[in-house]
């Protein structure tokens, strides 16, 4: 049985859709870098999530549109951390200095409670909707490359896969704990006379960063490395396991799919 052809590539509605997400993400790293020192505010939870989340869309937007060979990577490895980082904000929450930006203004007018609310939680589930709409809008195309991912890999790769998506999380809370770390290494390297001078104060580097920097539990990590894992893996597996055989005319831009549902064996075009 023949479907009715399926659009893989962007409309021109869901082109400029996602690059308003895409600018709408980028706007909120551009908040989160700019209510401090850049050398706290770079490695702070918030930045590092959202510069994940940026990056995967801009390259995800370019390779769909423009770079087709860069779209199975994206999907299969990037798209963890993604995730990962997403699932972070919402159960963690924005770092308080970003949700505290307004305390620092001159007049040190409060911040209403409402505004913390929206800064810390309702922020990071917006995020998590619009890159759910960007997932959902483009499941056949990312369904399909990841049932070809699958169907060249062997069942160790793919169990290590499972490994790989559900470690996304607590690899970016490592990065995020080894930051100071690597700040002041790279200072360092950068301007060794500075420190010599004491124009850069270490301790002072140190002591400041715990401001933004509250530990995450092991249970609320744990909940994110099973949400977010559990959840990349659900819907890869729910989006290409009715696949059969794919055969590309022009990679990405055209060609056929055929996916058998039950007894009932369906041809559908991709464009």
């Amino acid at each position: 049985m023949r479907t009715e052809s399926v659009k893989i590539t962007y409309s021109r509605w869901l082109f400029y859709t996602h690059l308003s997400i895409i600018a709408a993400v980028c706007a909120r790293y551009v908040a989160s870098v700019t209510t401090g020192p850049a050398v706290h505010t770079l490695g702070t939870l918030s930045s590092l999530c959202l510069i994940l989340v940026a990056s995967y869309h801009i390259v995800f937007f370019v390779s769909l549109n423009y770079r087709p060979v860069w779209f199975e990577p994206t999907v299969v490895f990037h798209s963890p951390f993604a995730w990962a980082a997403i699932w972070l904000l919402v159960f963690h929450g924005e770092d308080r200095r970003m949700a505290d930006a307004a305390d620092d203004g001159a007049d040190m007018v409060a911040v209403h409670p409402l505004r913390r609310l929206v800064d810390r939680r309702v922020g990071p589930v917006v995020l998590l909707g619009m890159h759910v709409f960007v997932w959902y809008m483009r499941r056949t195309v990312i369904g399909v490359t990841v049932f070809e991912r699958k169907s060249r890999a062997s069942l160790l790769s793919y169990r290590c896969y499972r490994v790989y998506t559900a470690l996304a999380a607590p690899l970016i809370v490592i990065a995020w704990k080894l930051y100071p770390y690597a700040a002041v290494g790279w200072w360092h390297a950068s301007s060794p006379s500075s420190f010599s001078r004491g124009r850069i104060n270490t301790g002072g580097l140190f002591h400041d960063m715990p401001v933004d920097r509250v530990a995450i539990g092991r249970a609320r990590l744990l909940a994110t490395m099973a949400v977010s894992g559990a959840t990349h893996m659900l819907w890869y597996s729910f989006i290409s396991y009715a696949y059969q055989v794919v055969v590309w005319k022009d990679y990405m831009r055209e060609g056929v799919v055929i996916w058998v549902v039950g007894d009932v064996t369906v041809c559908t075009k991709l464009h």
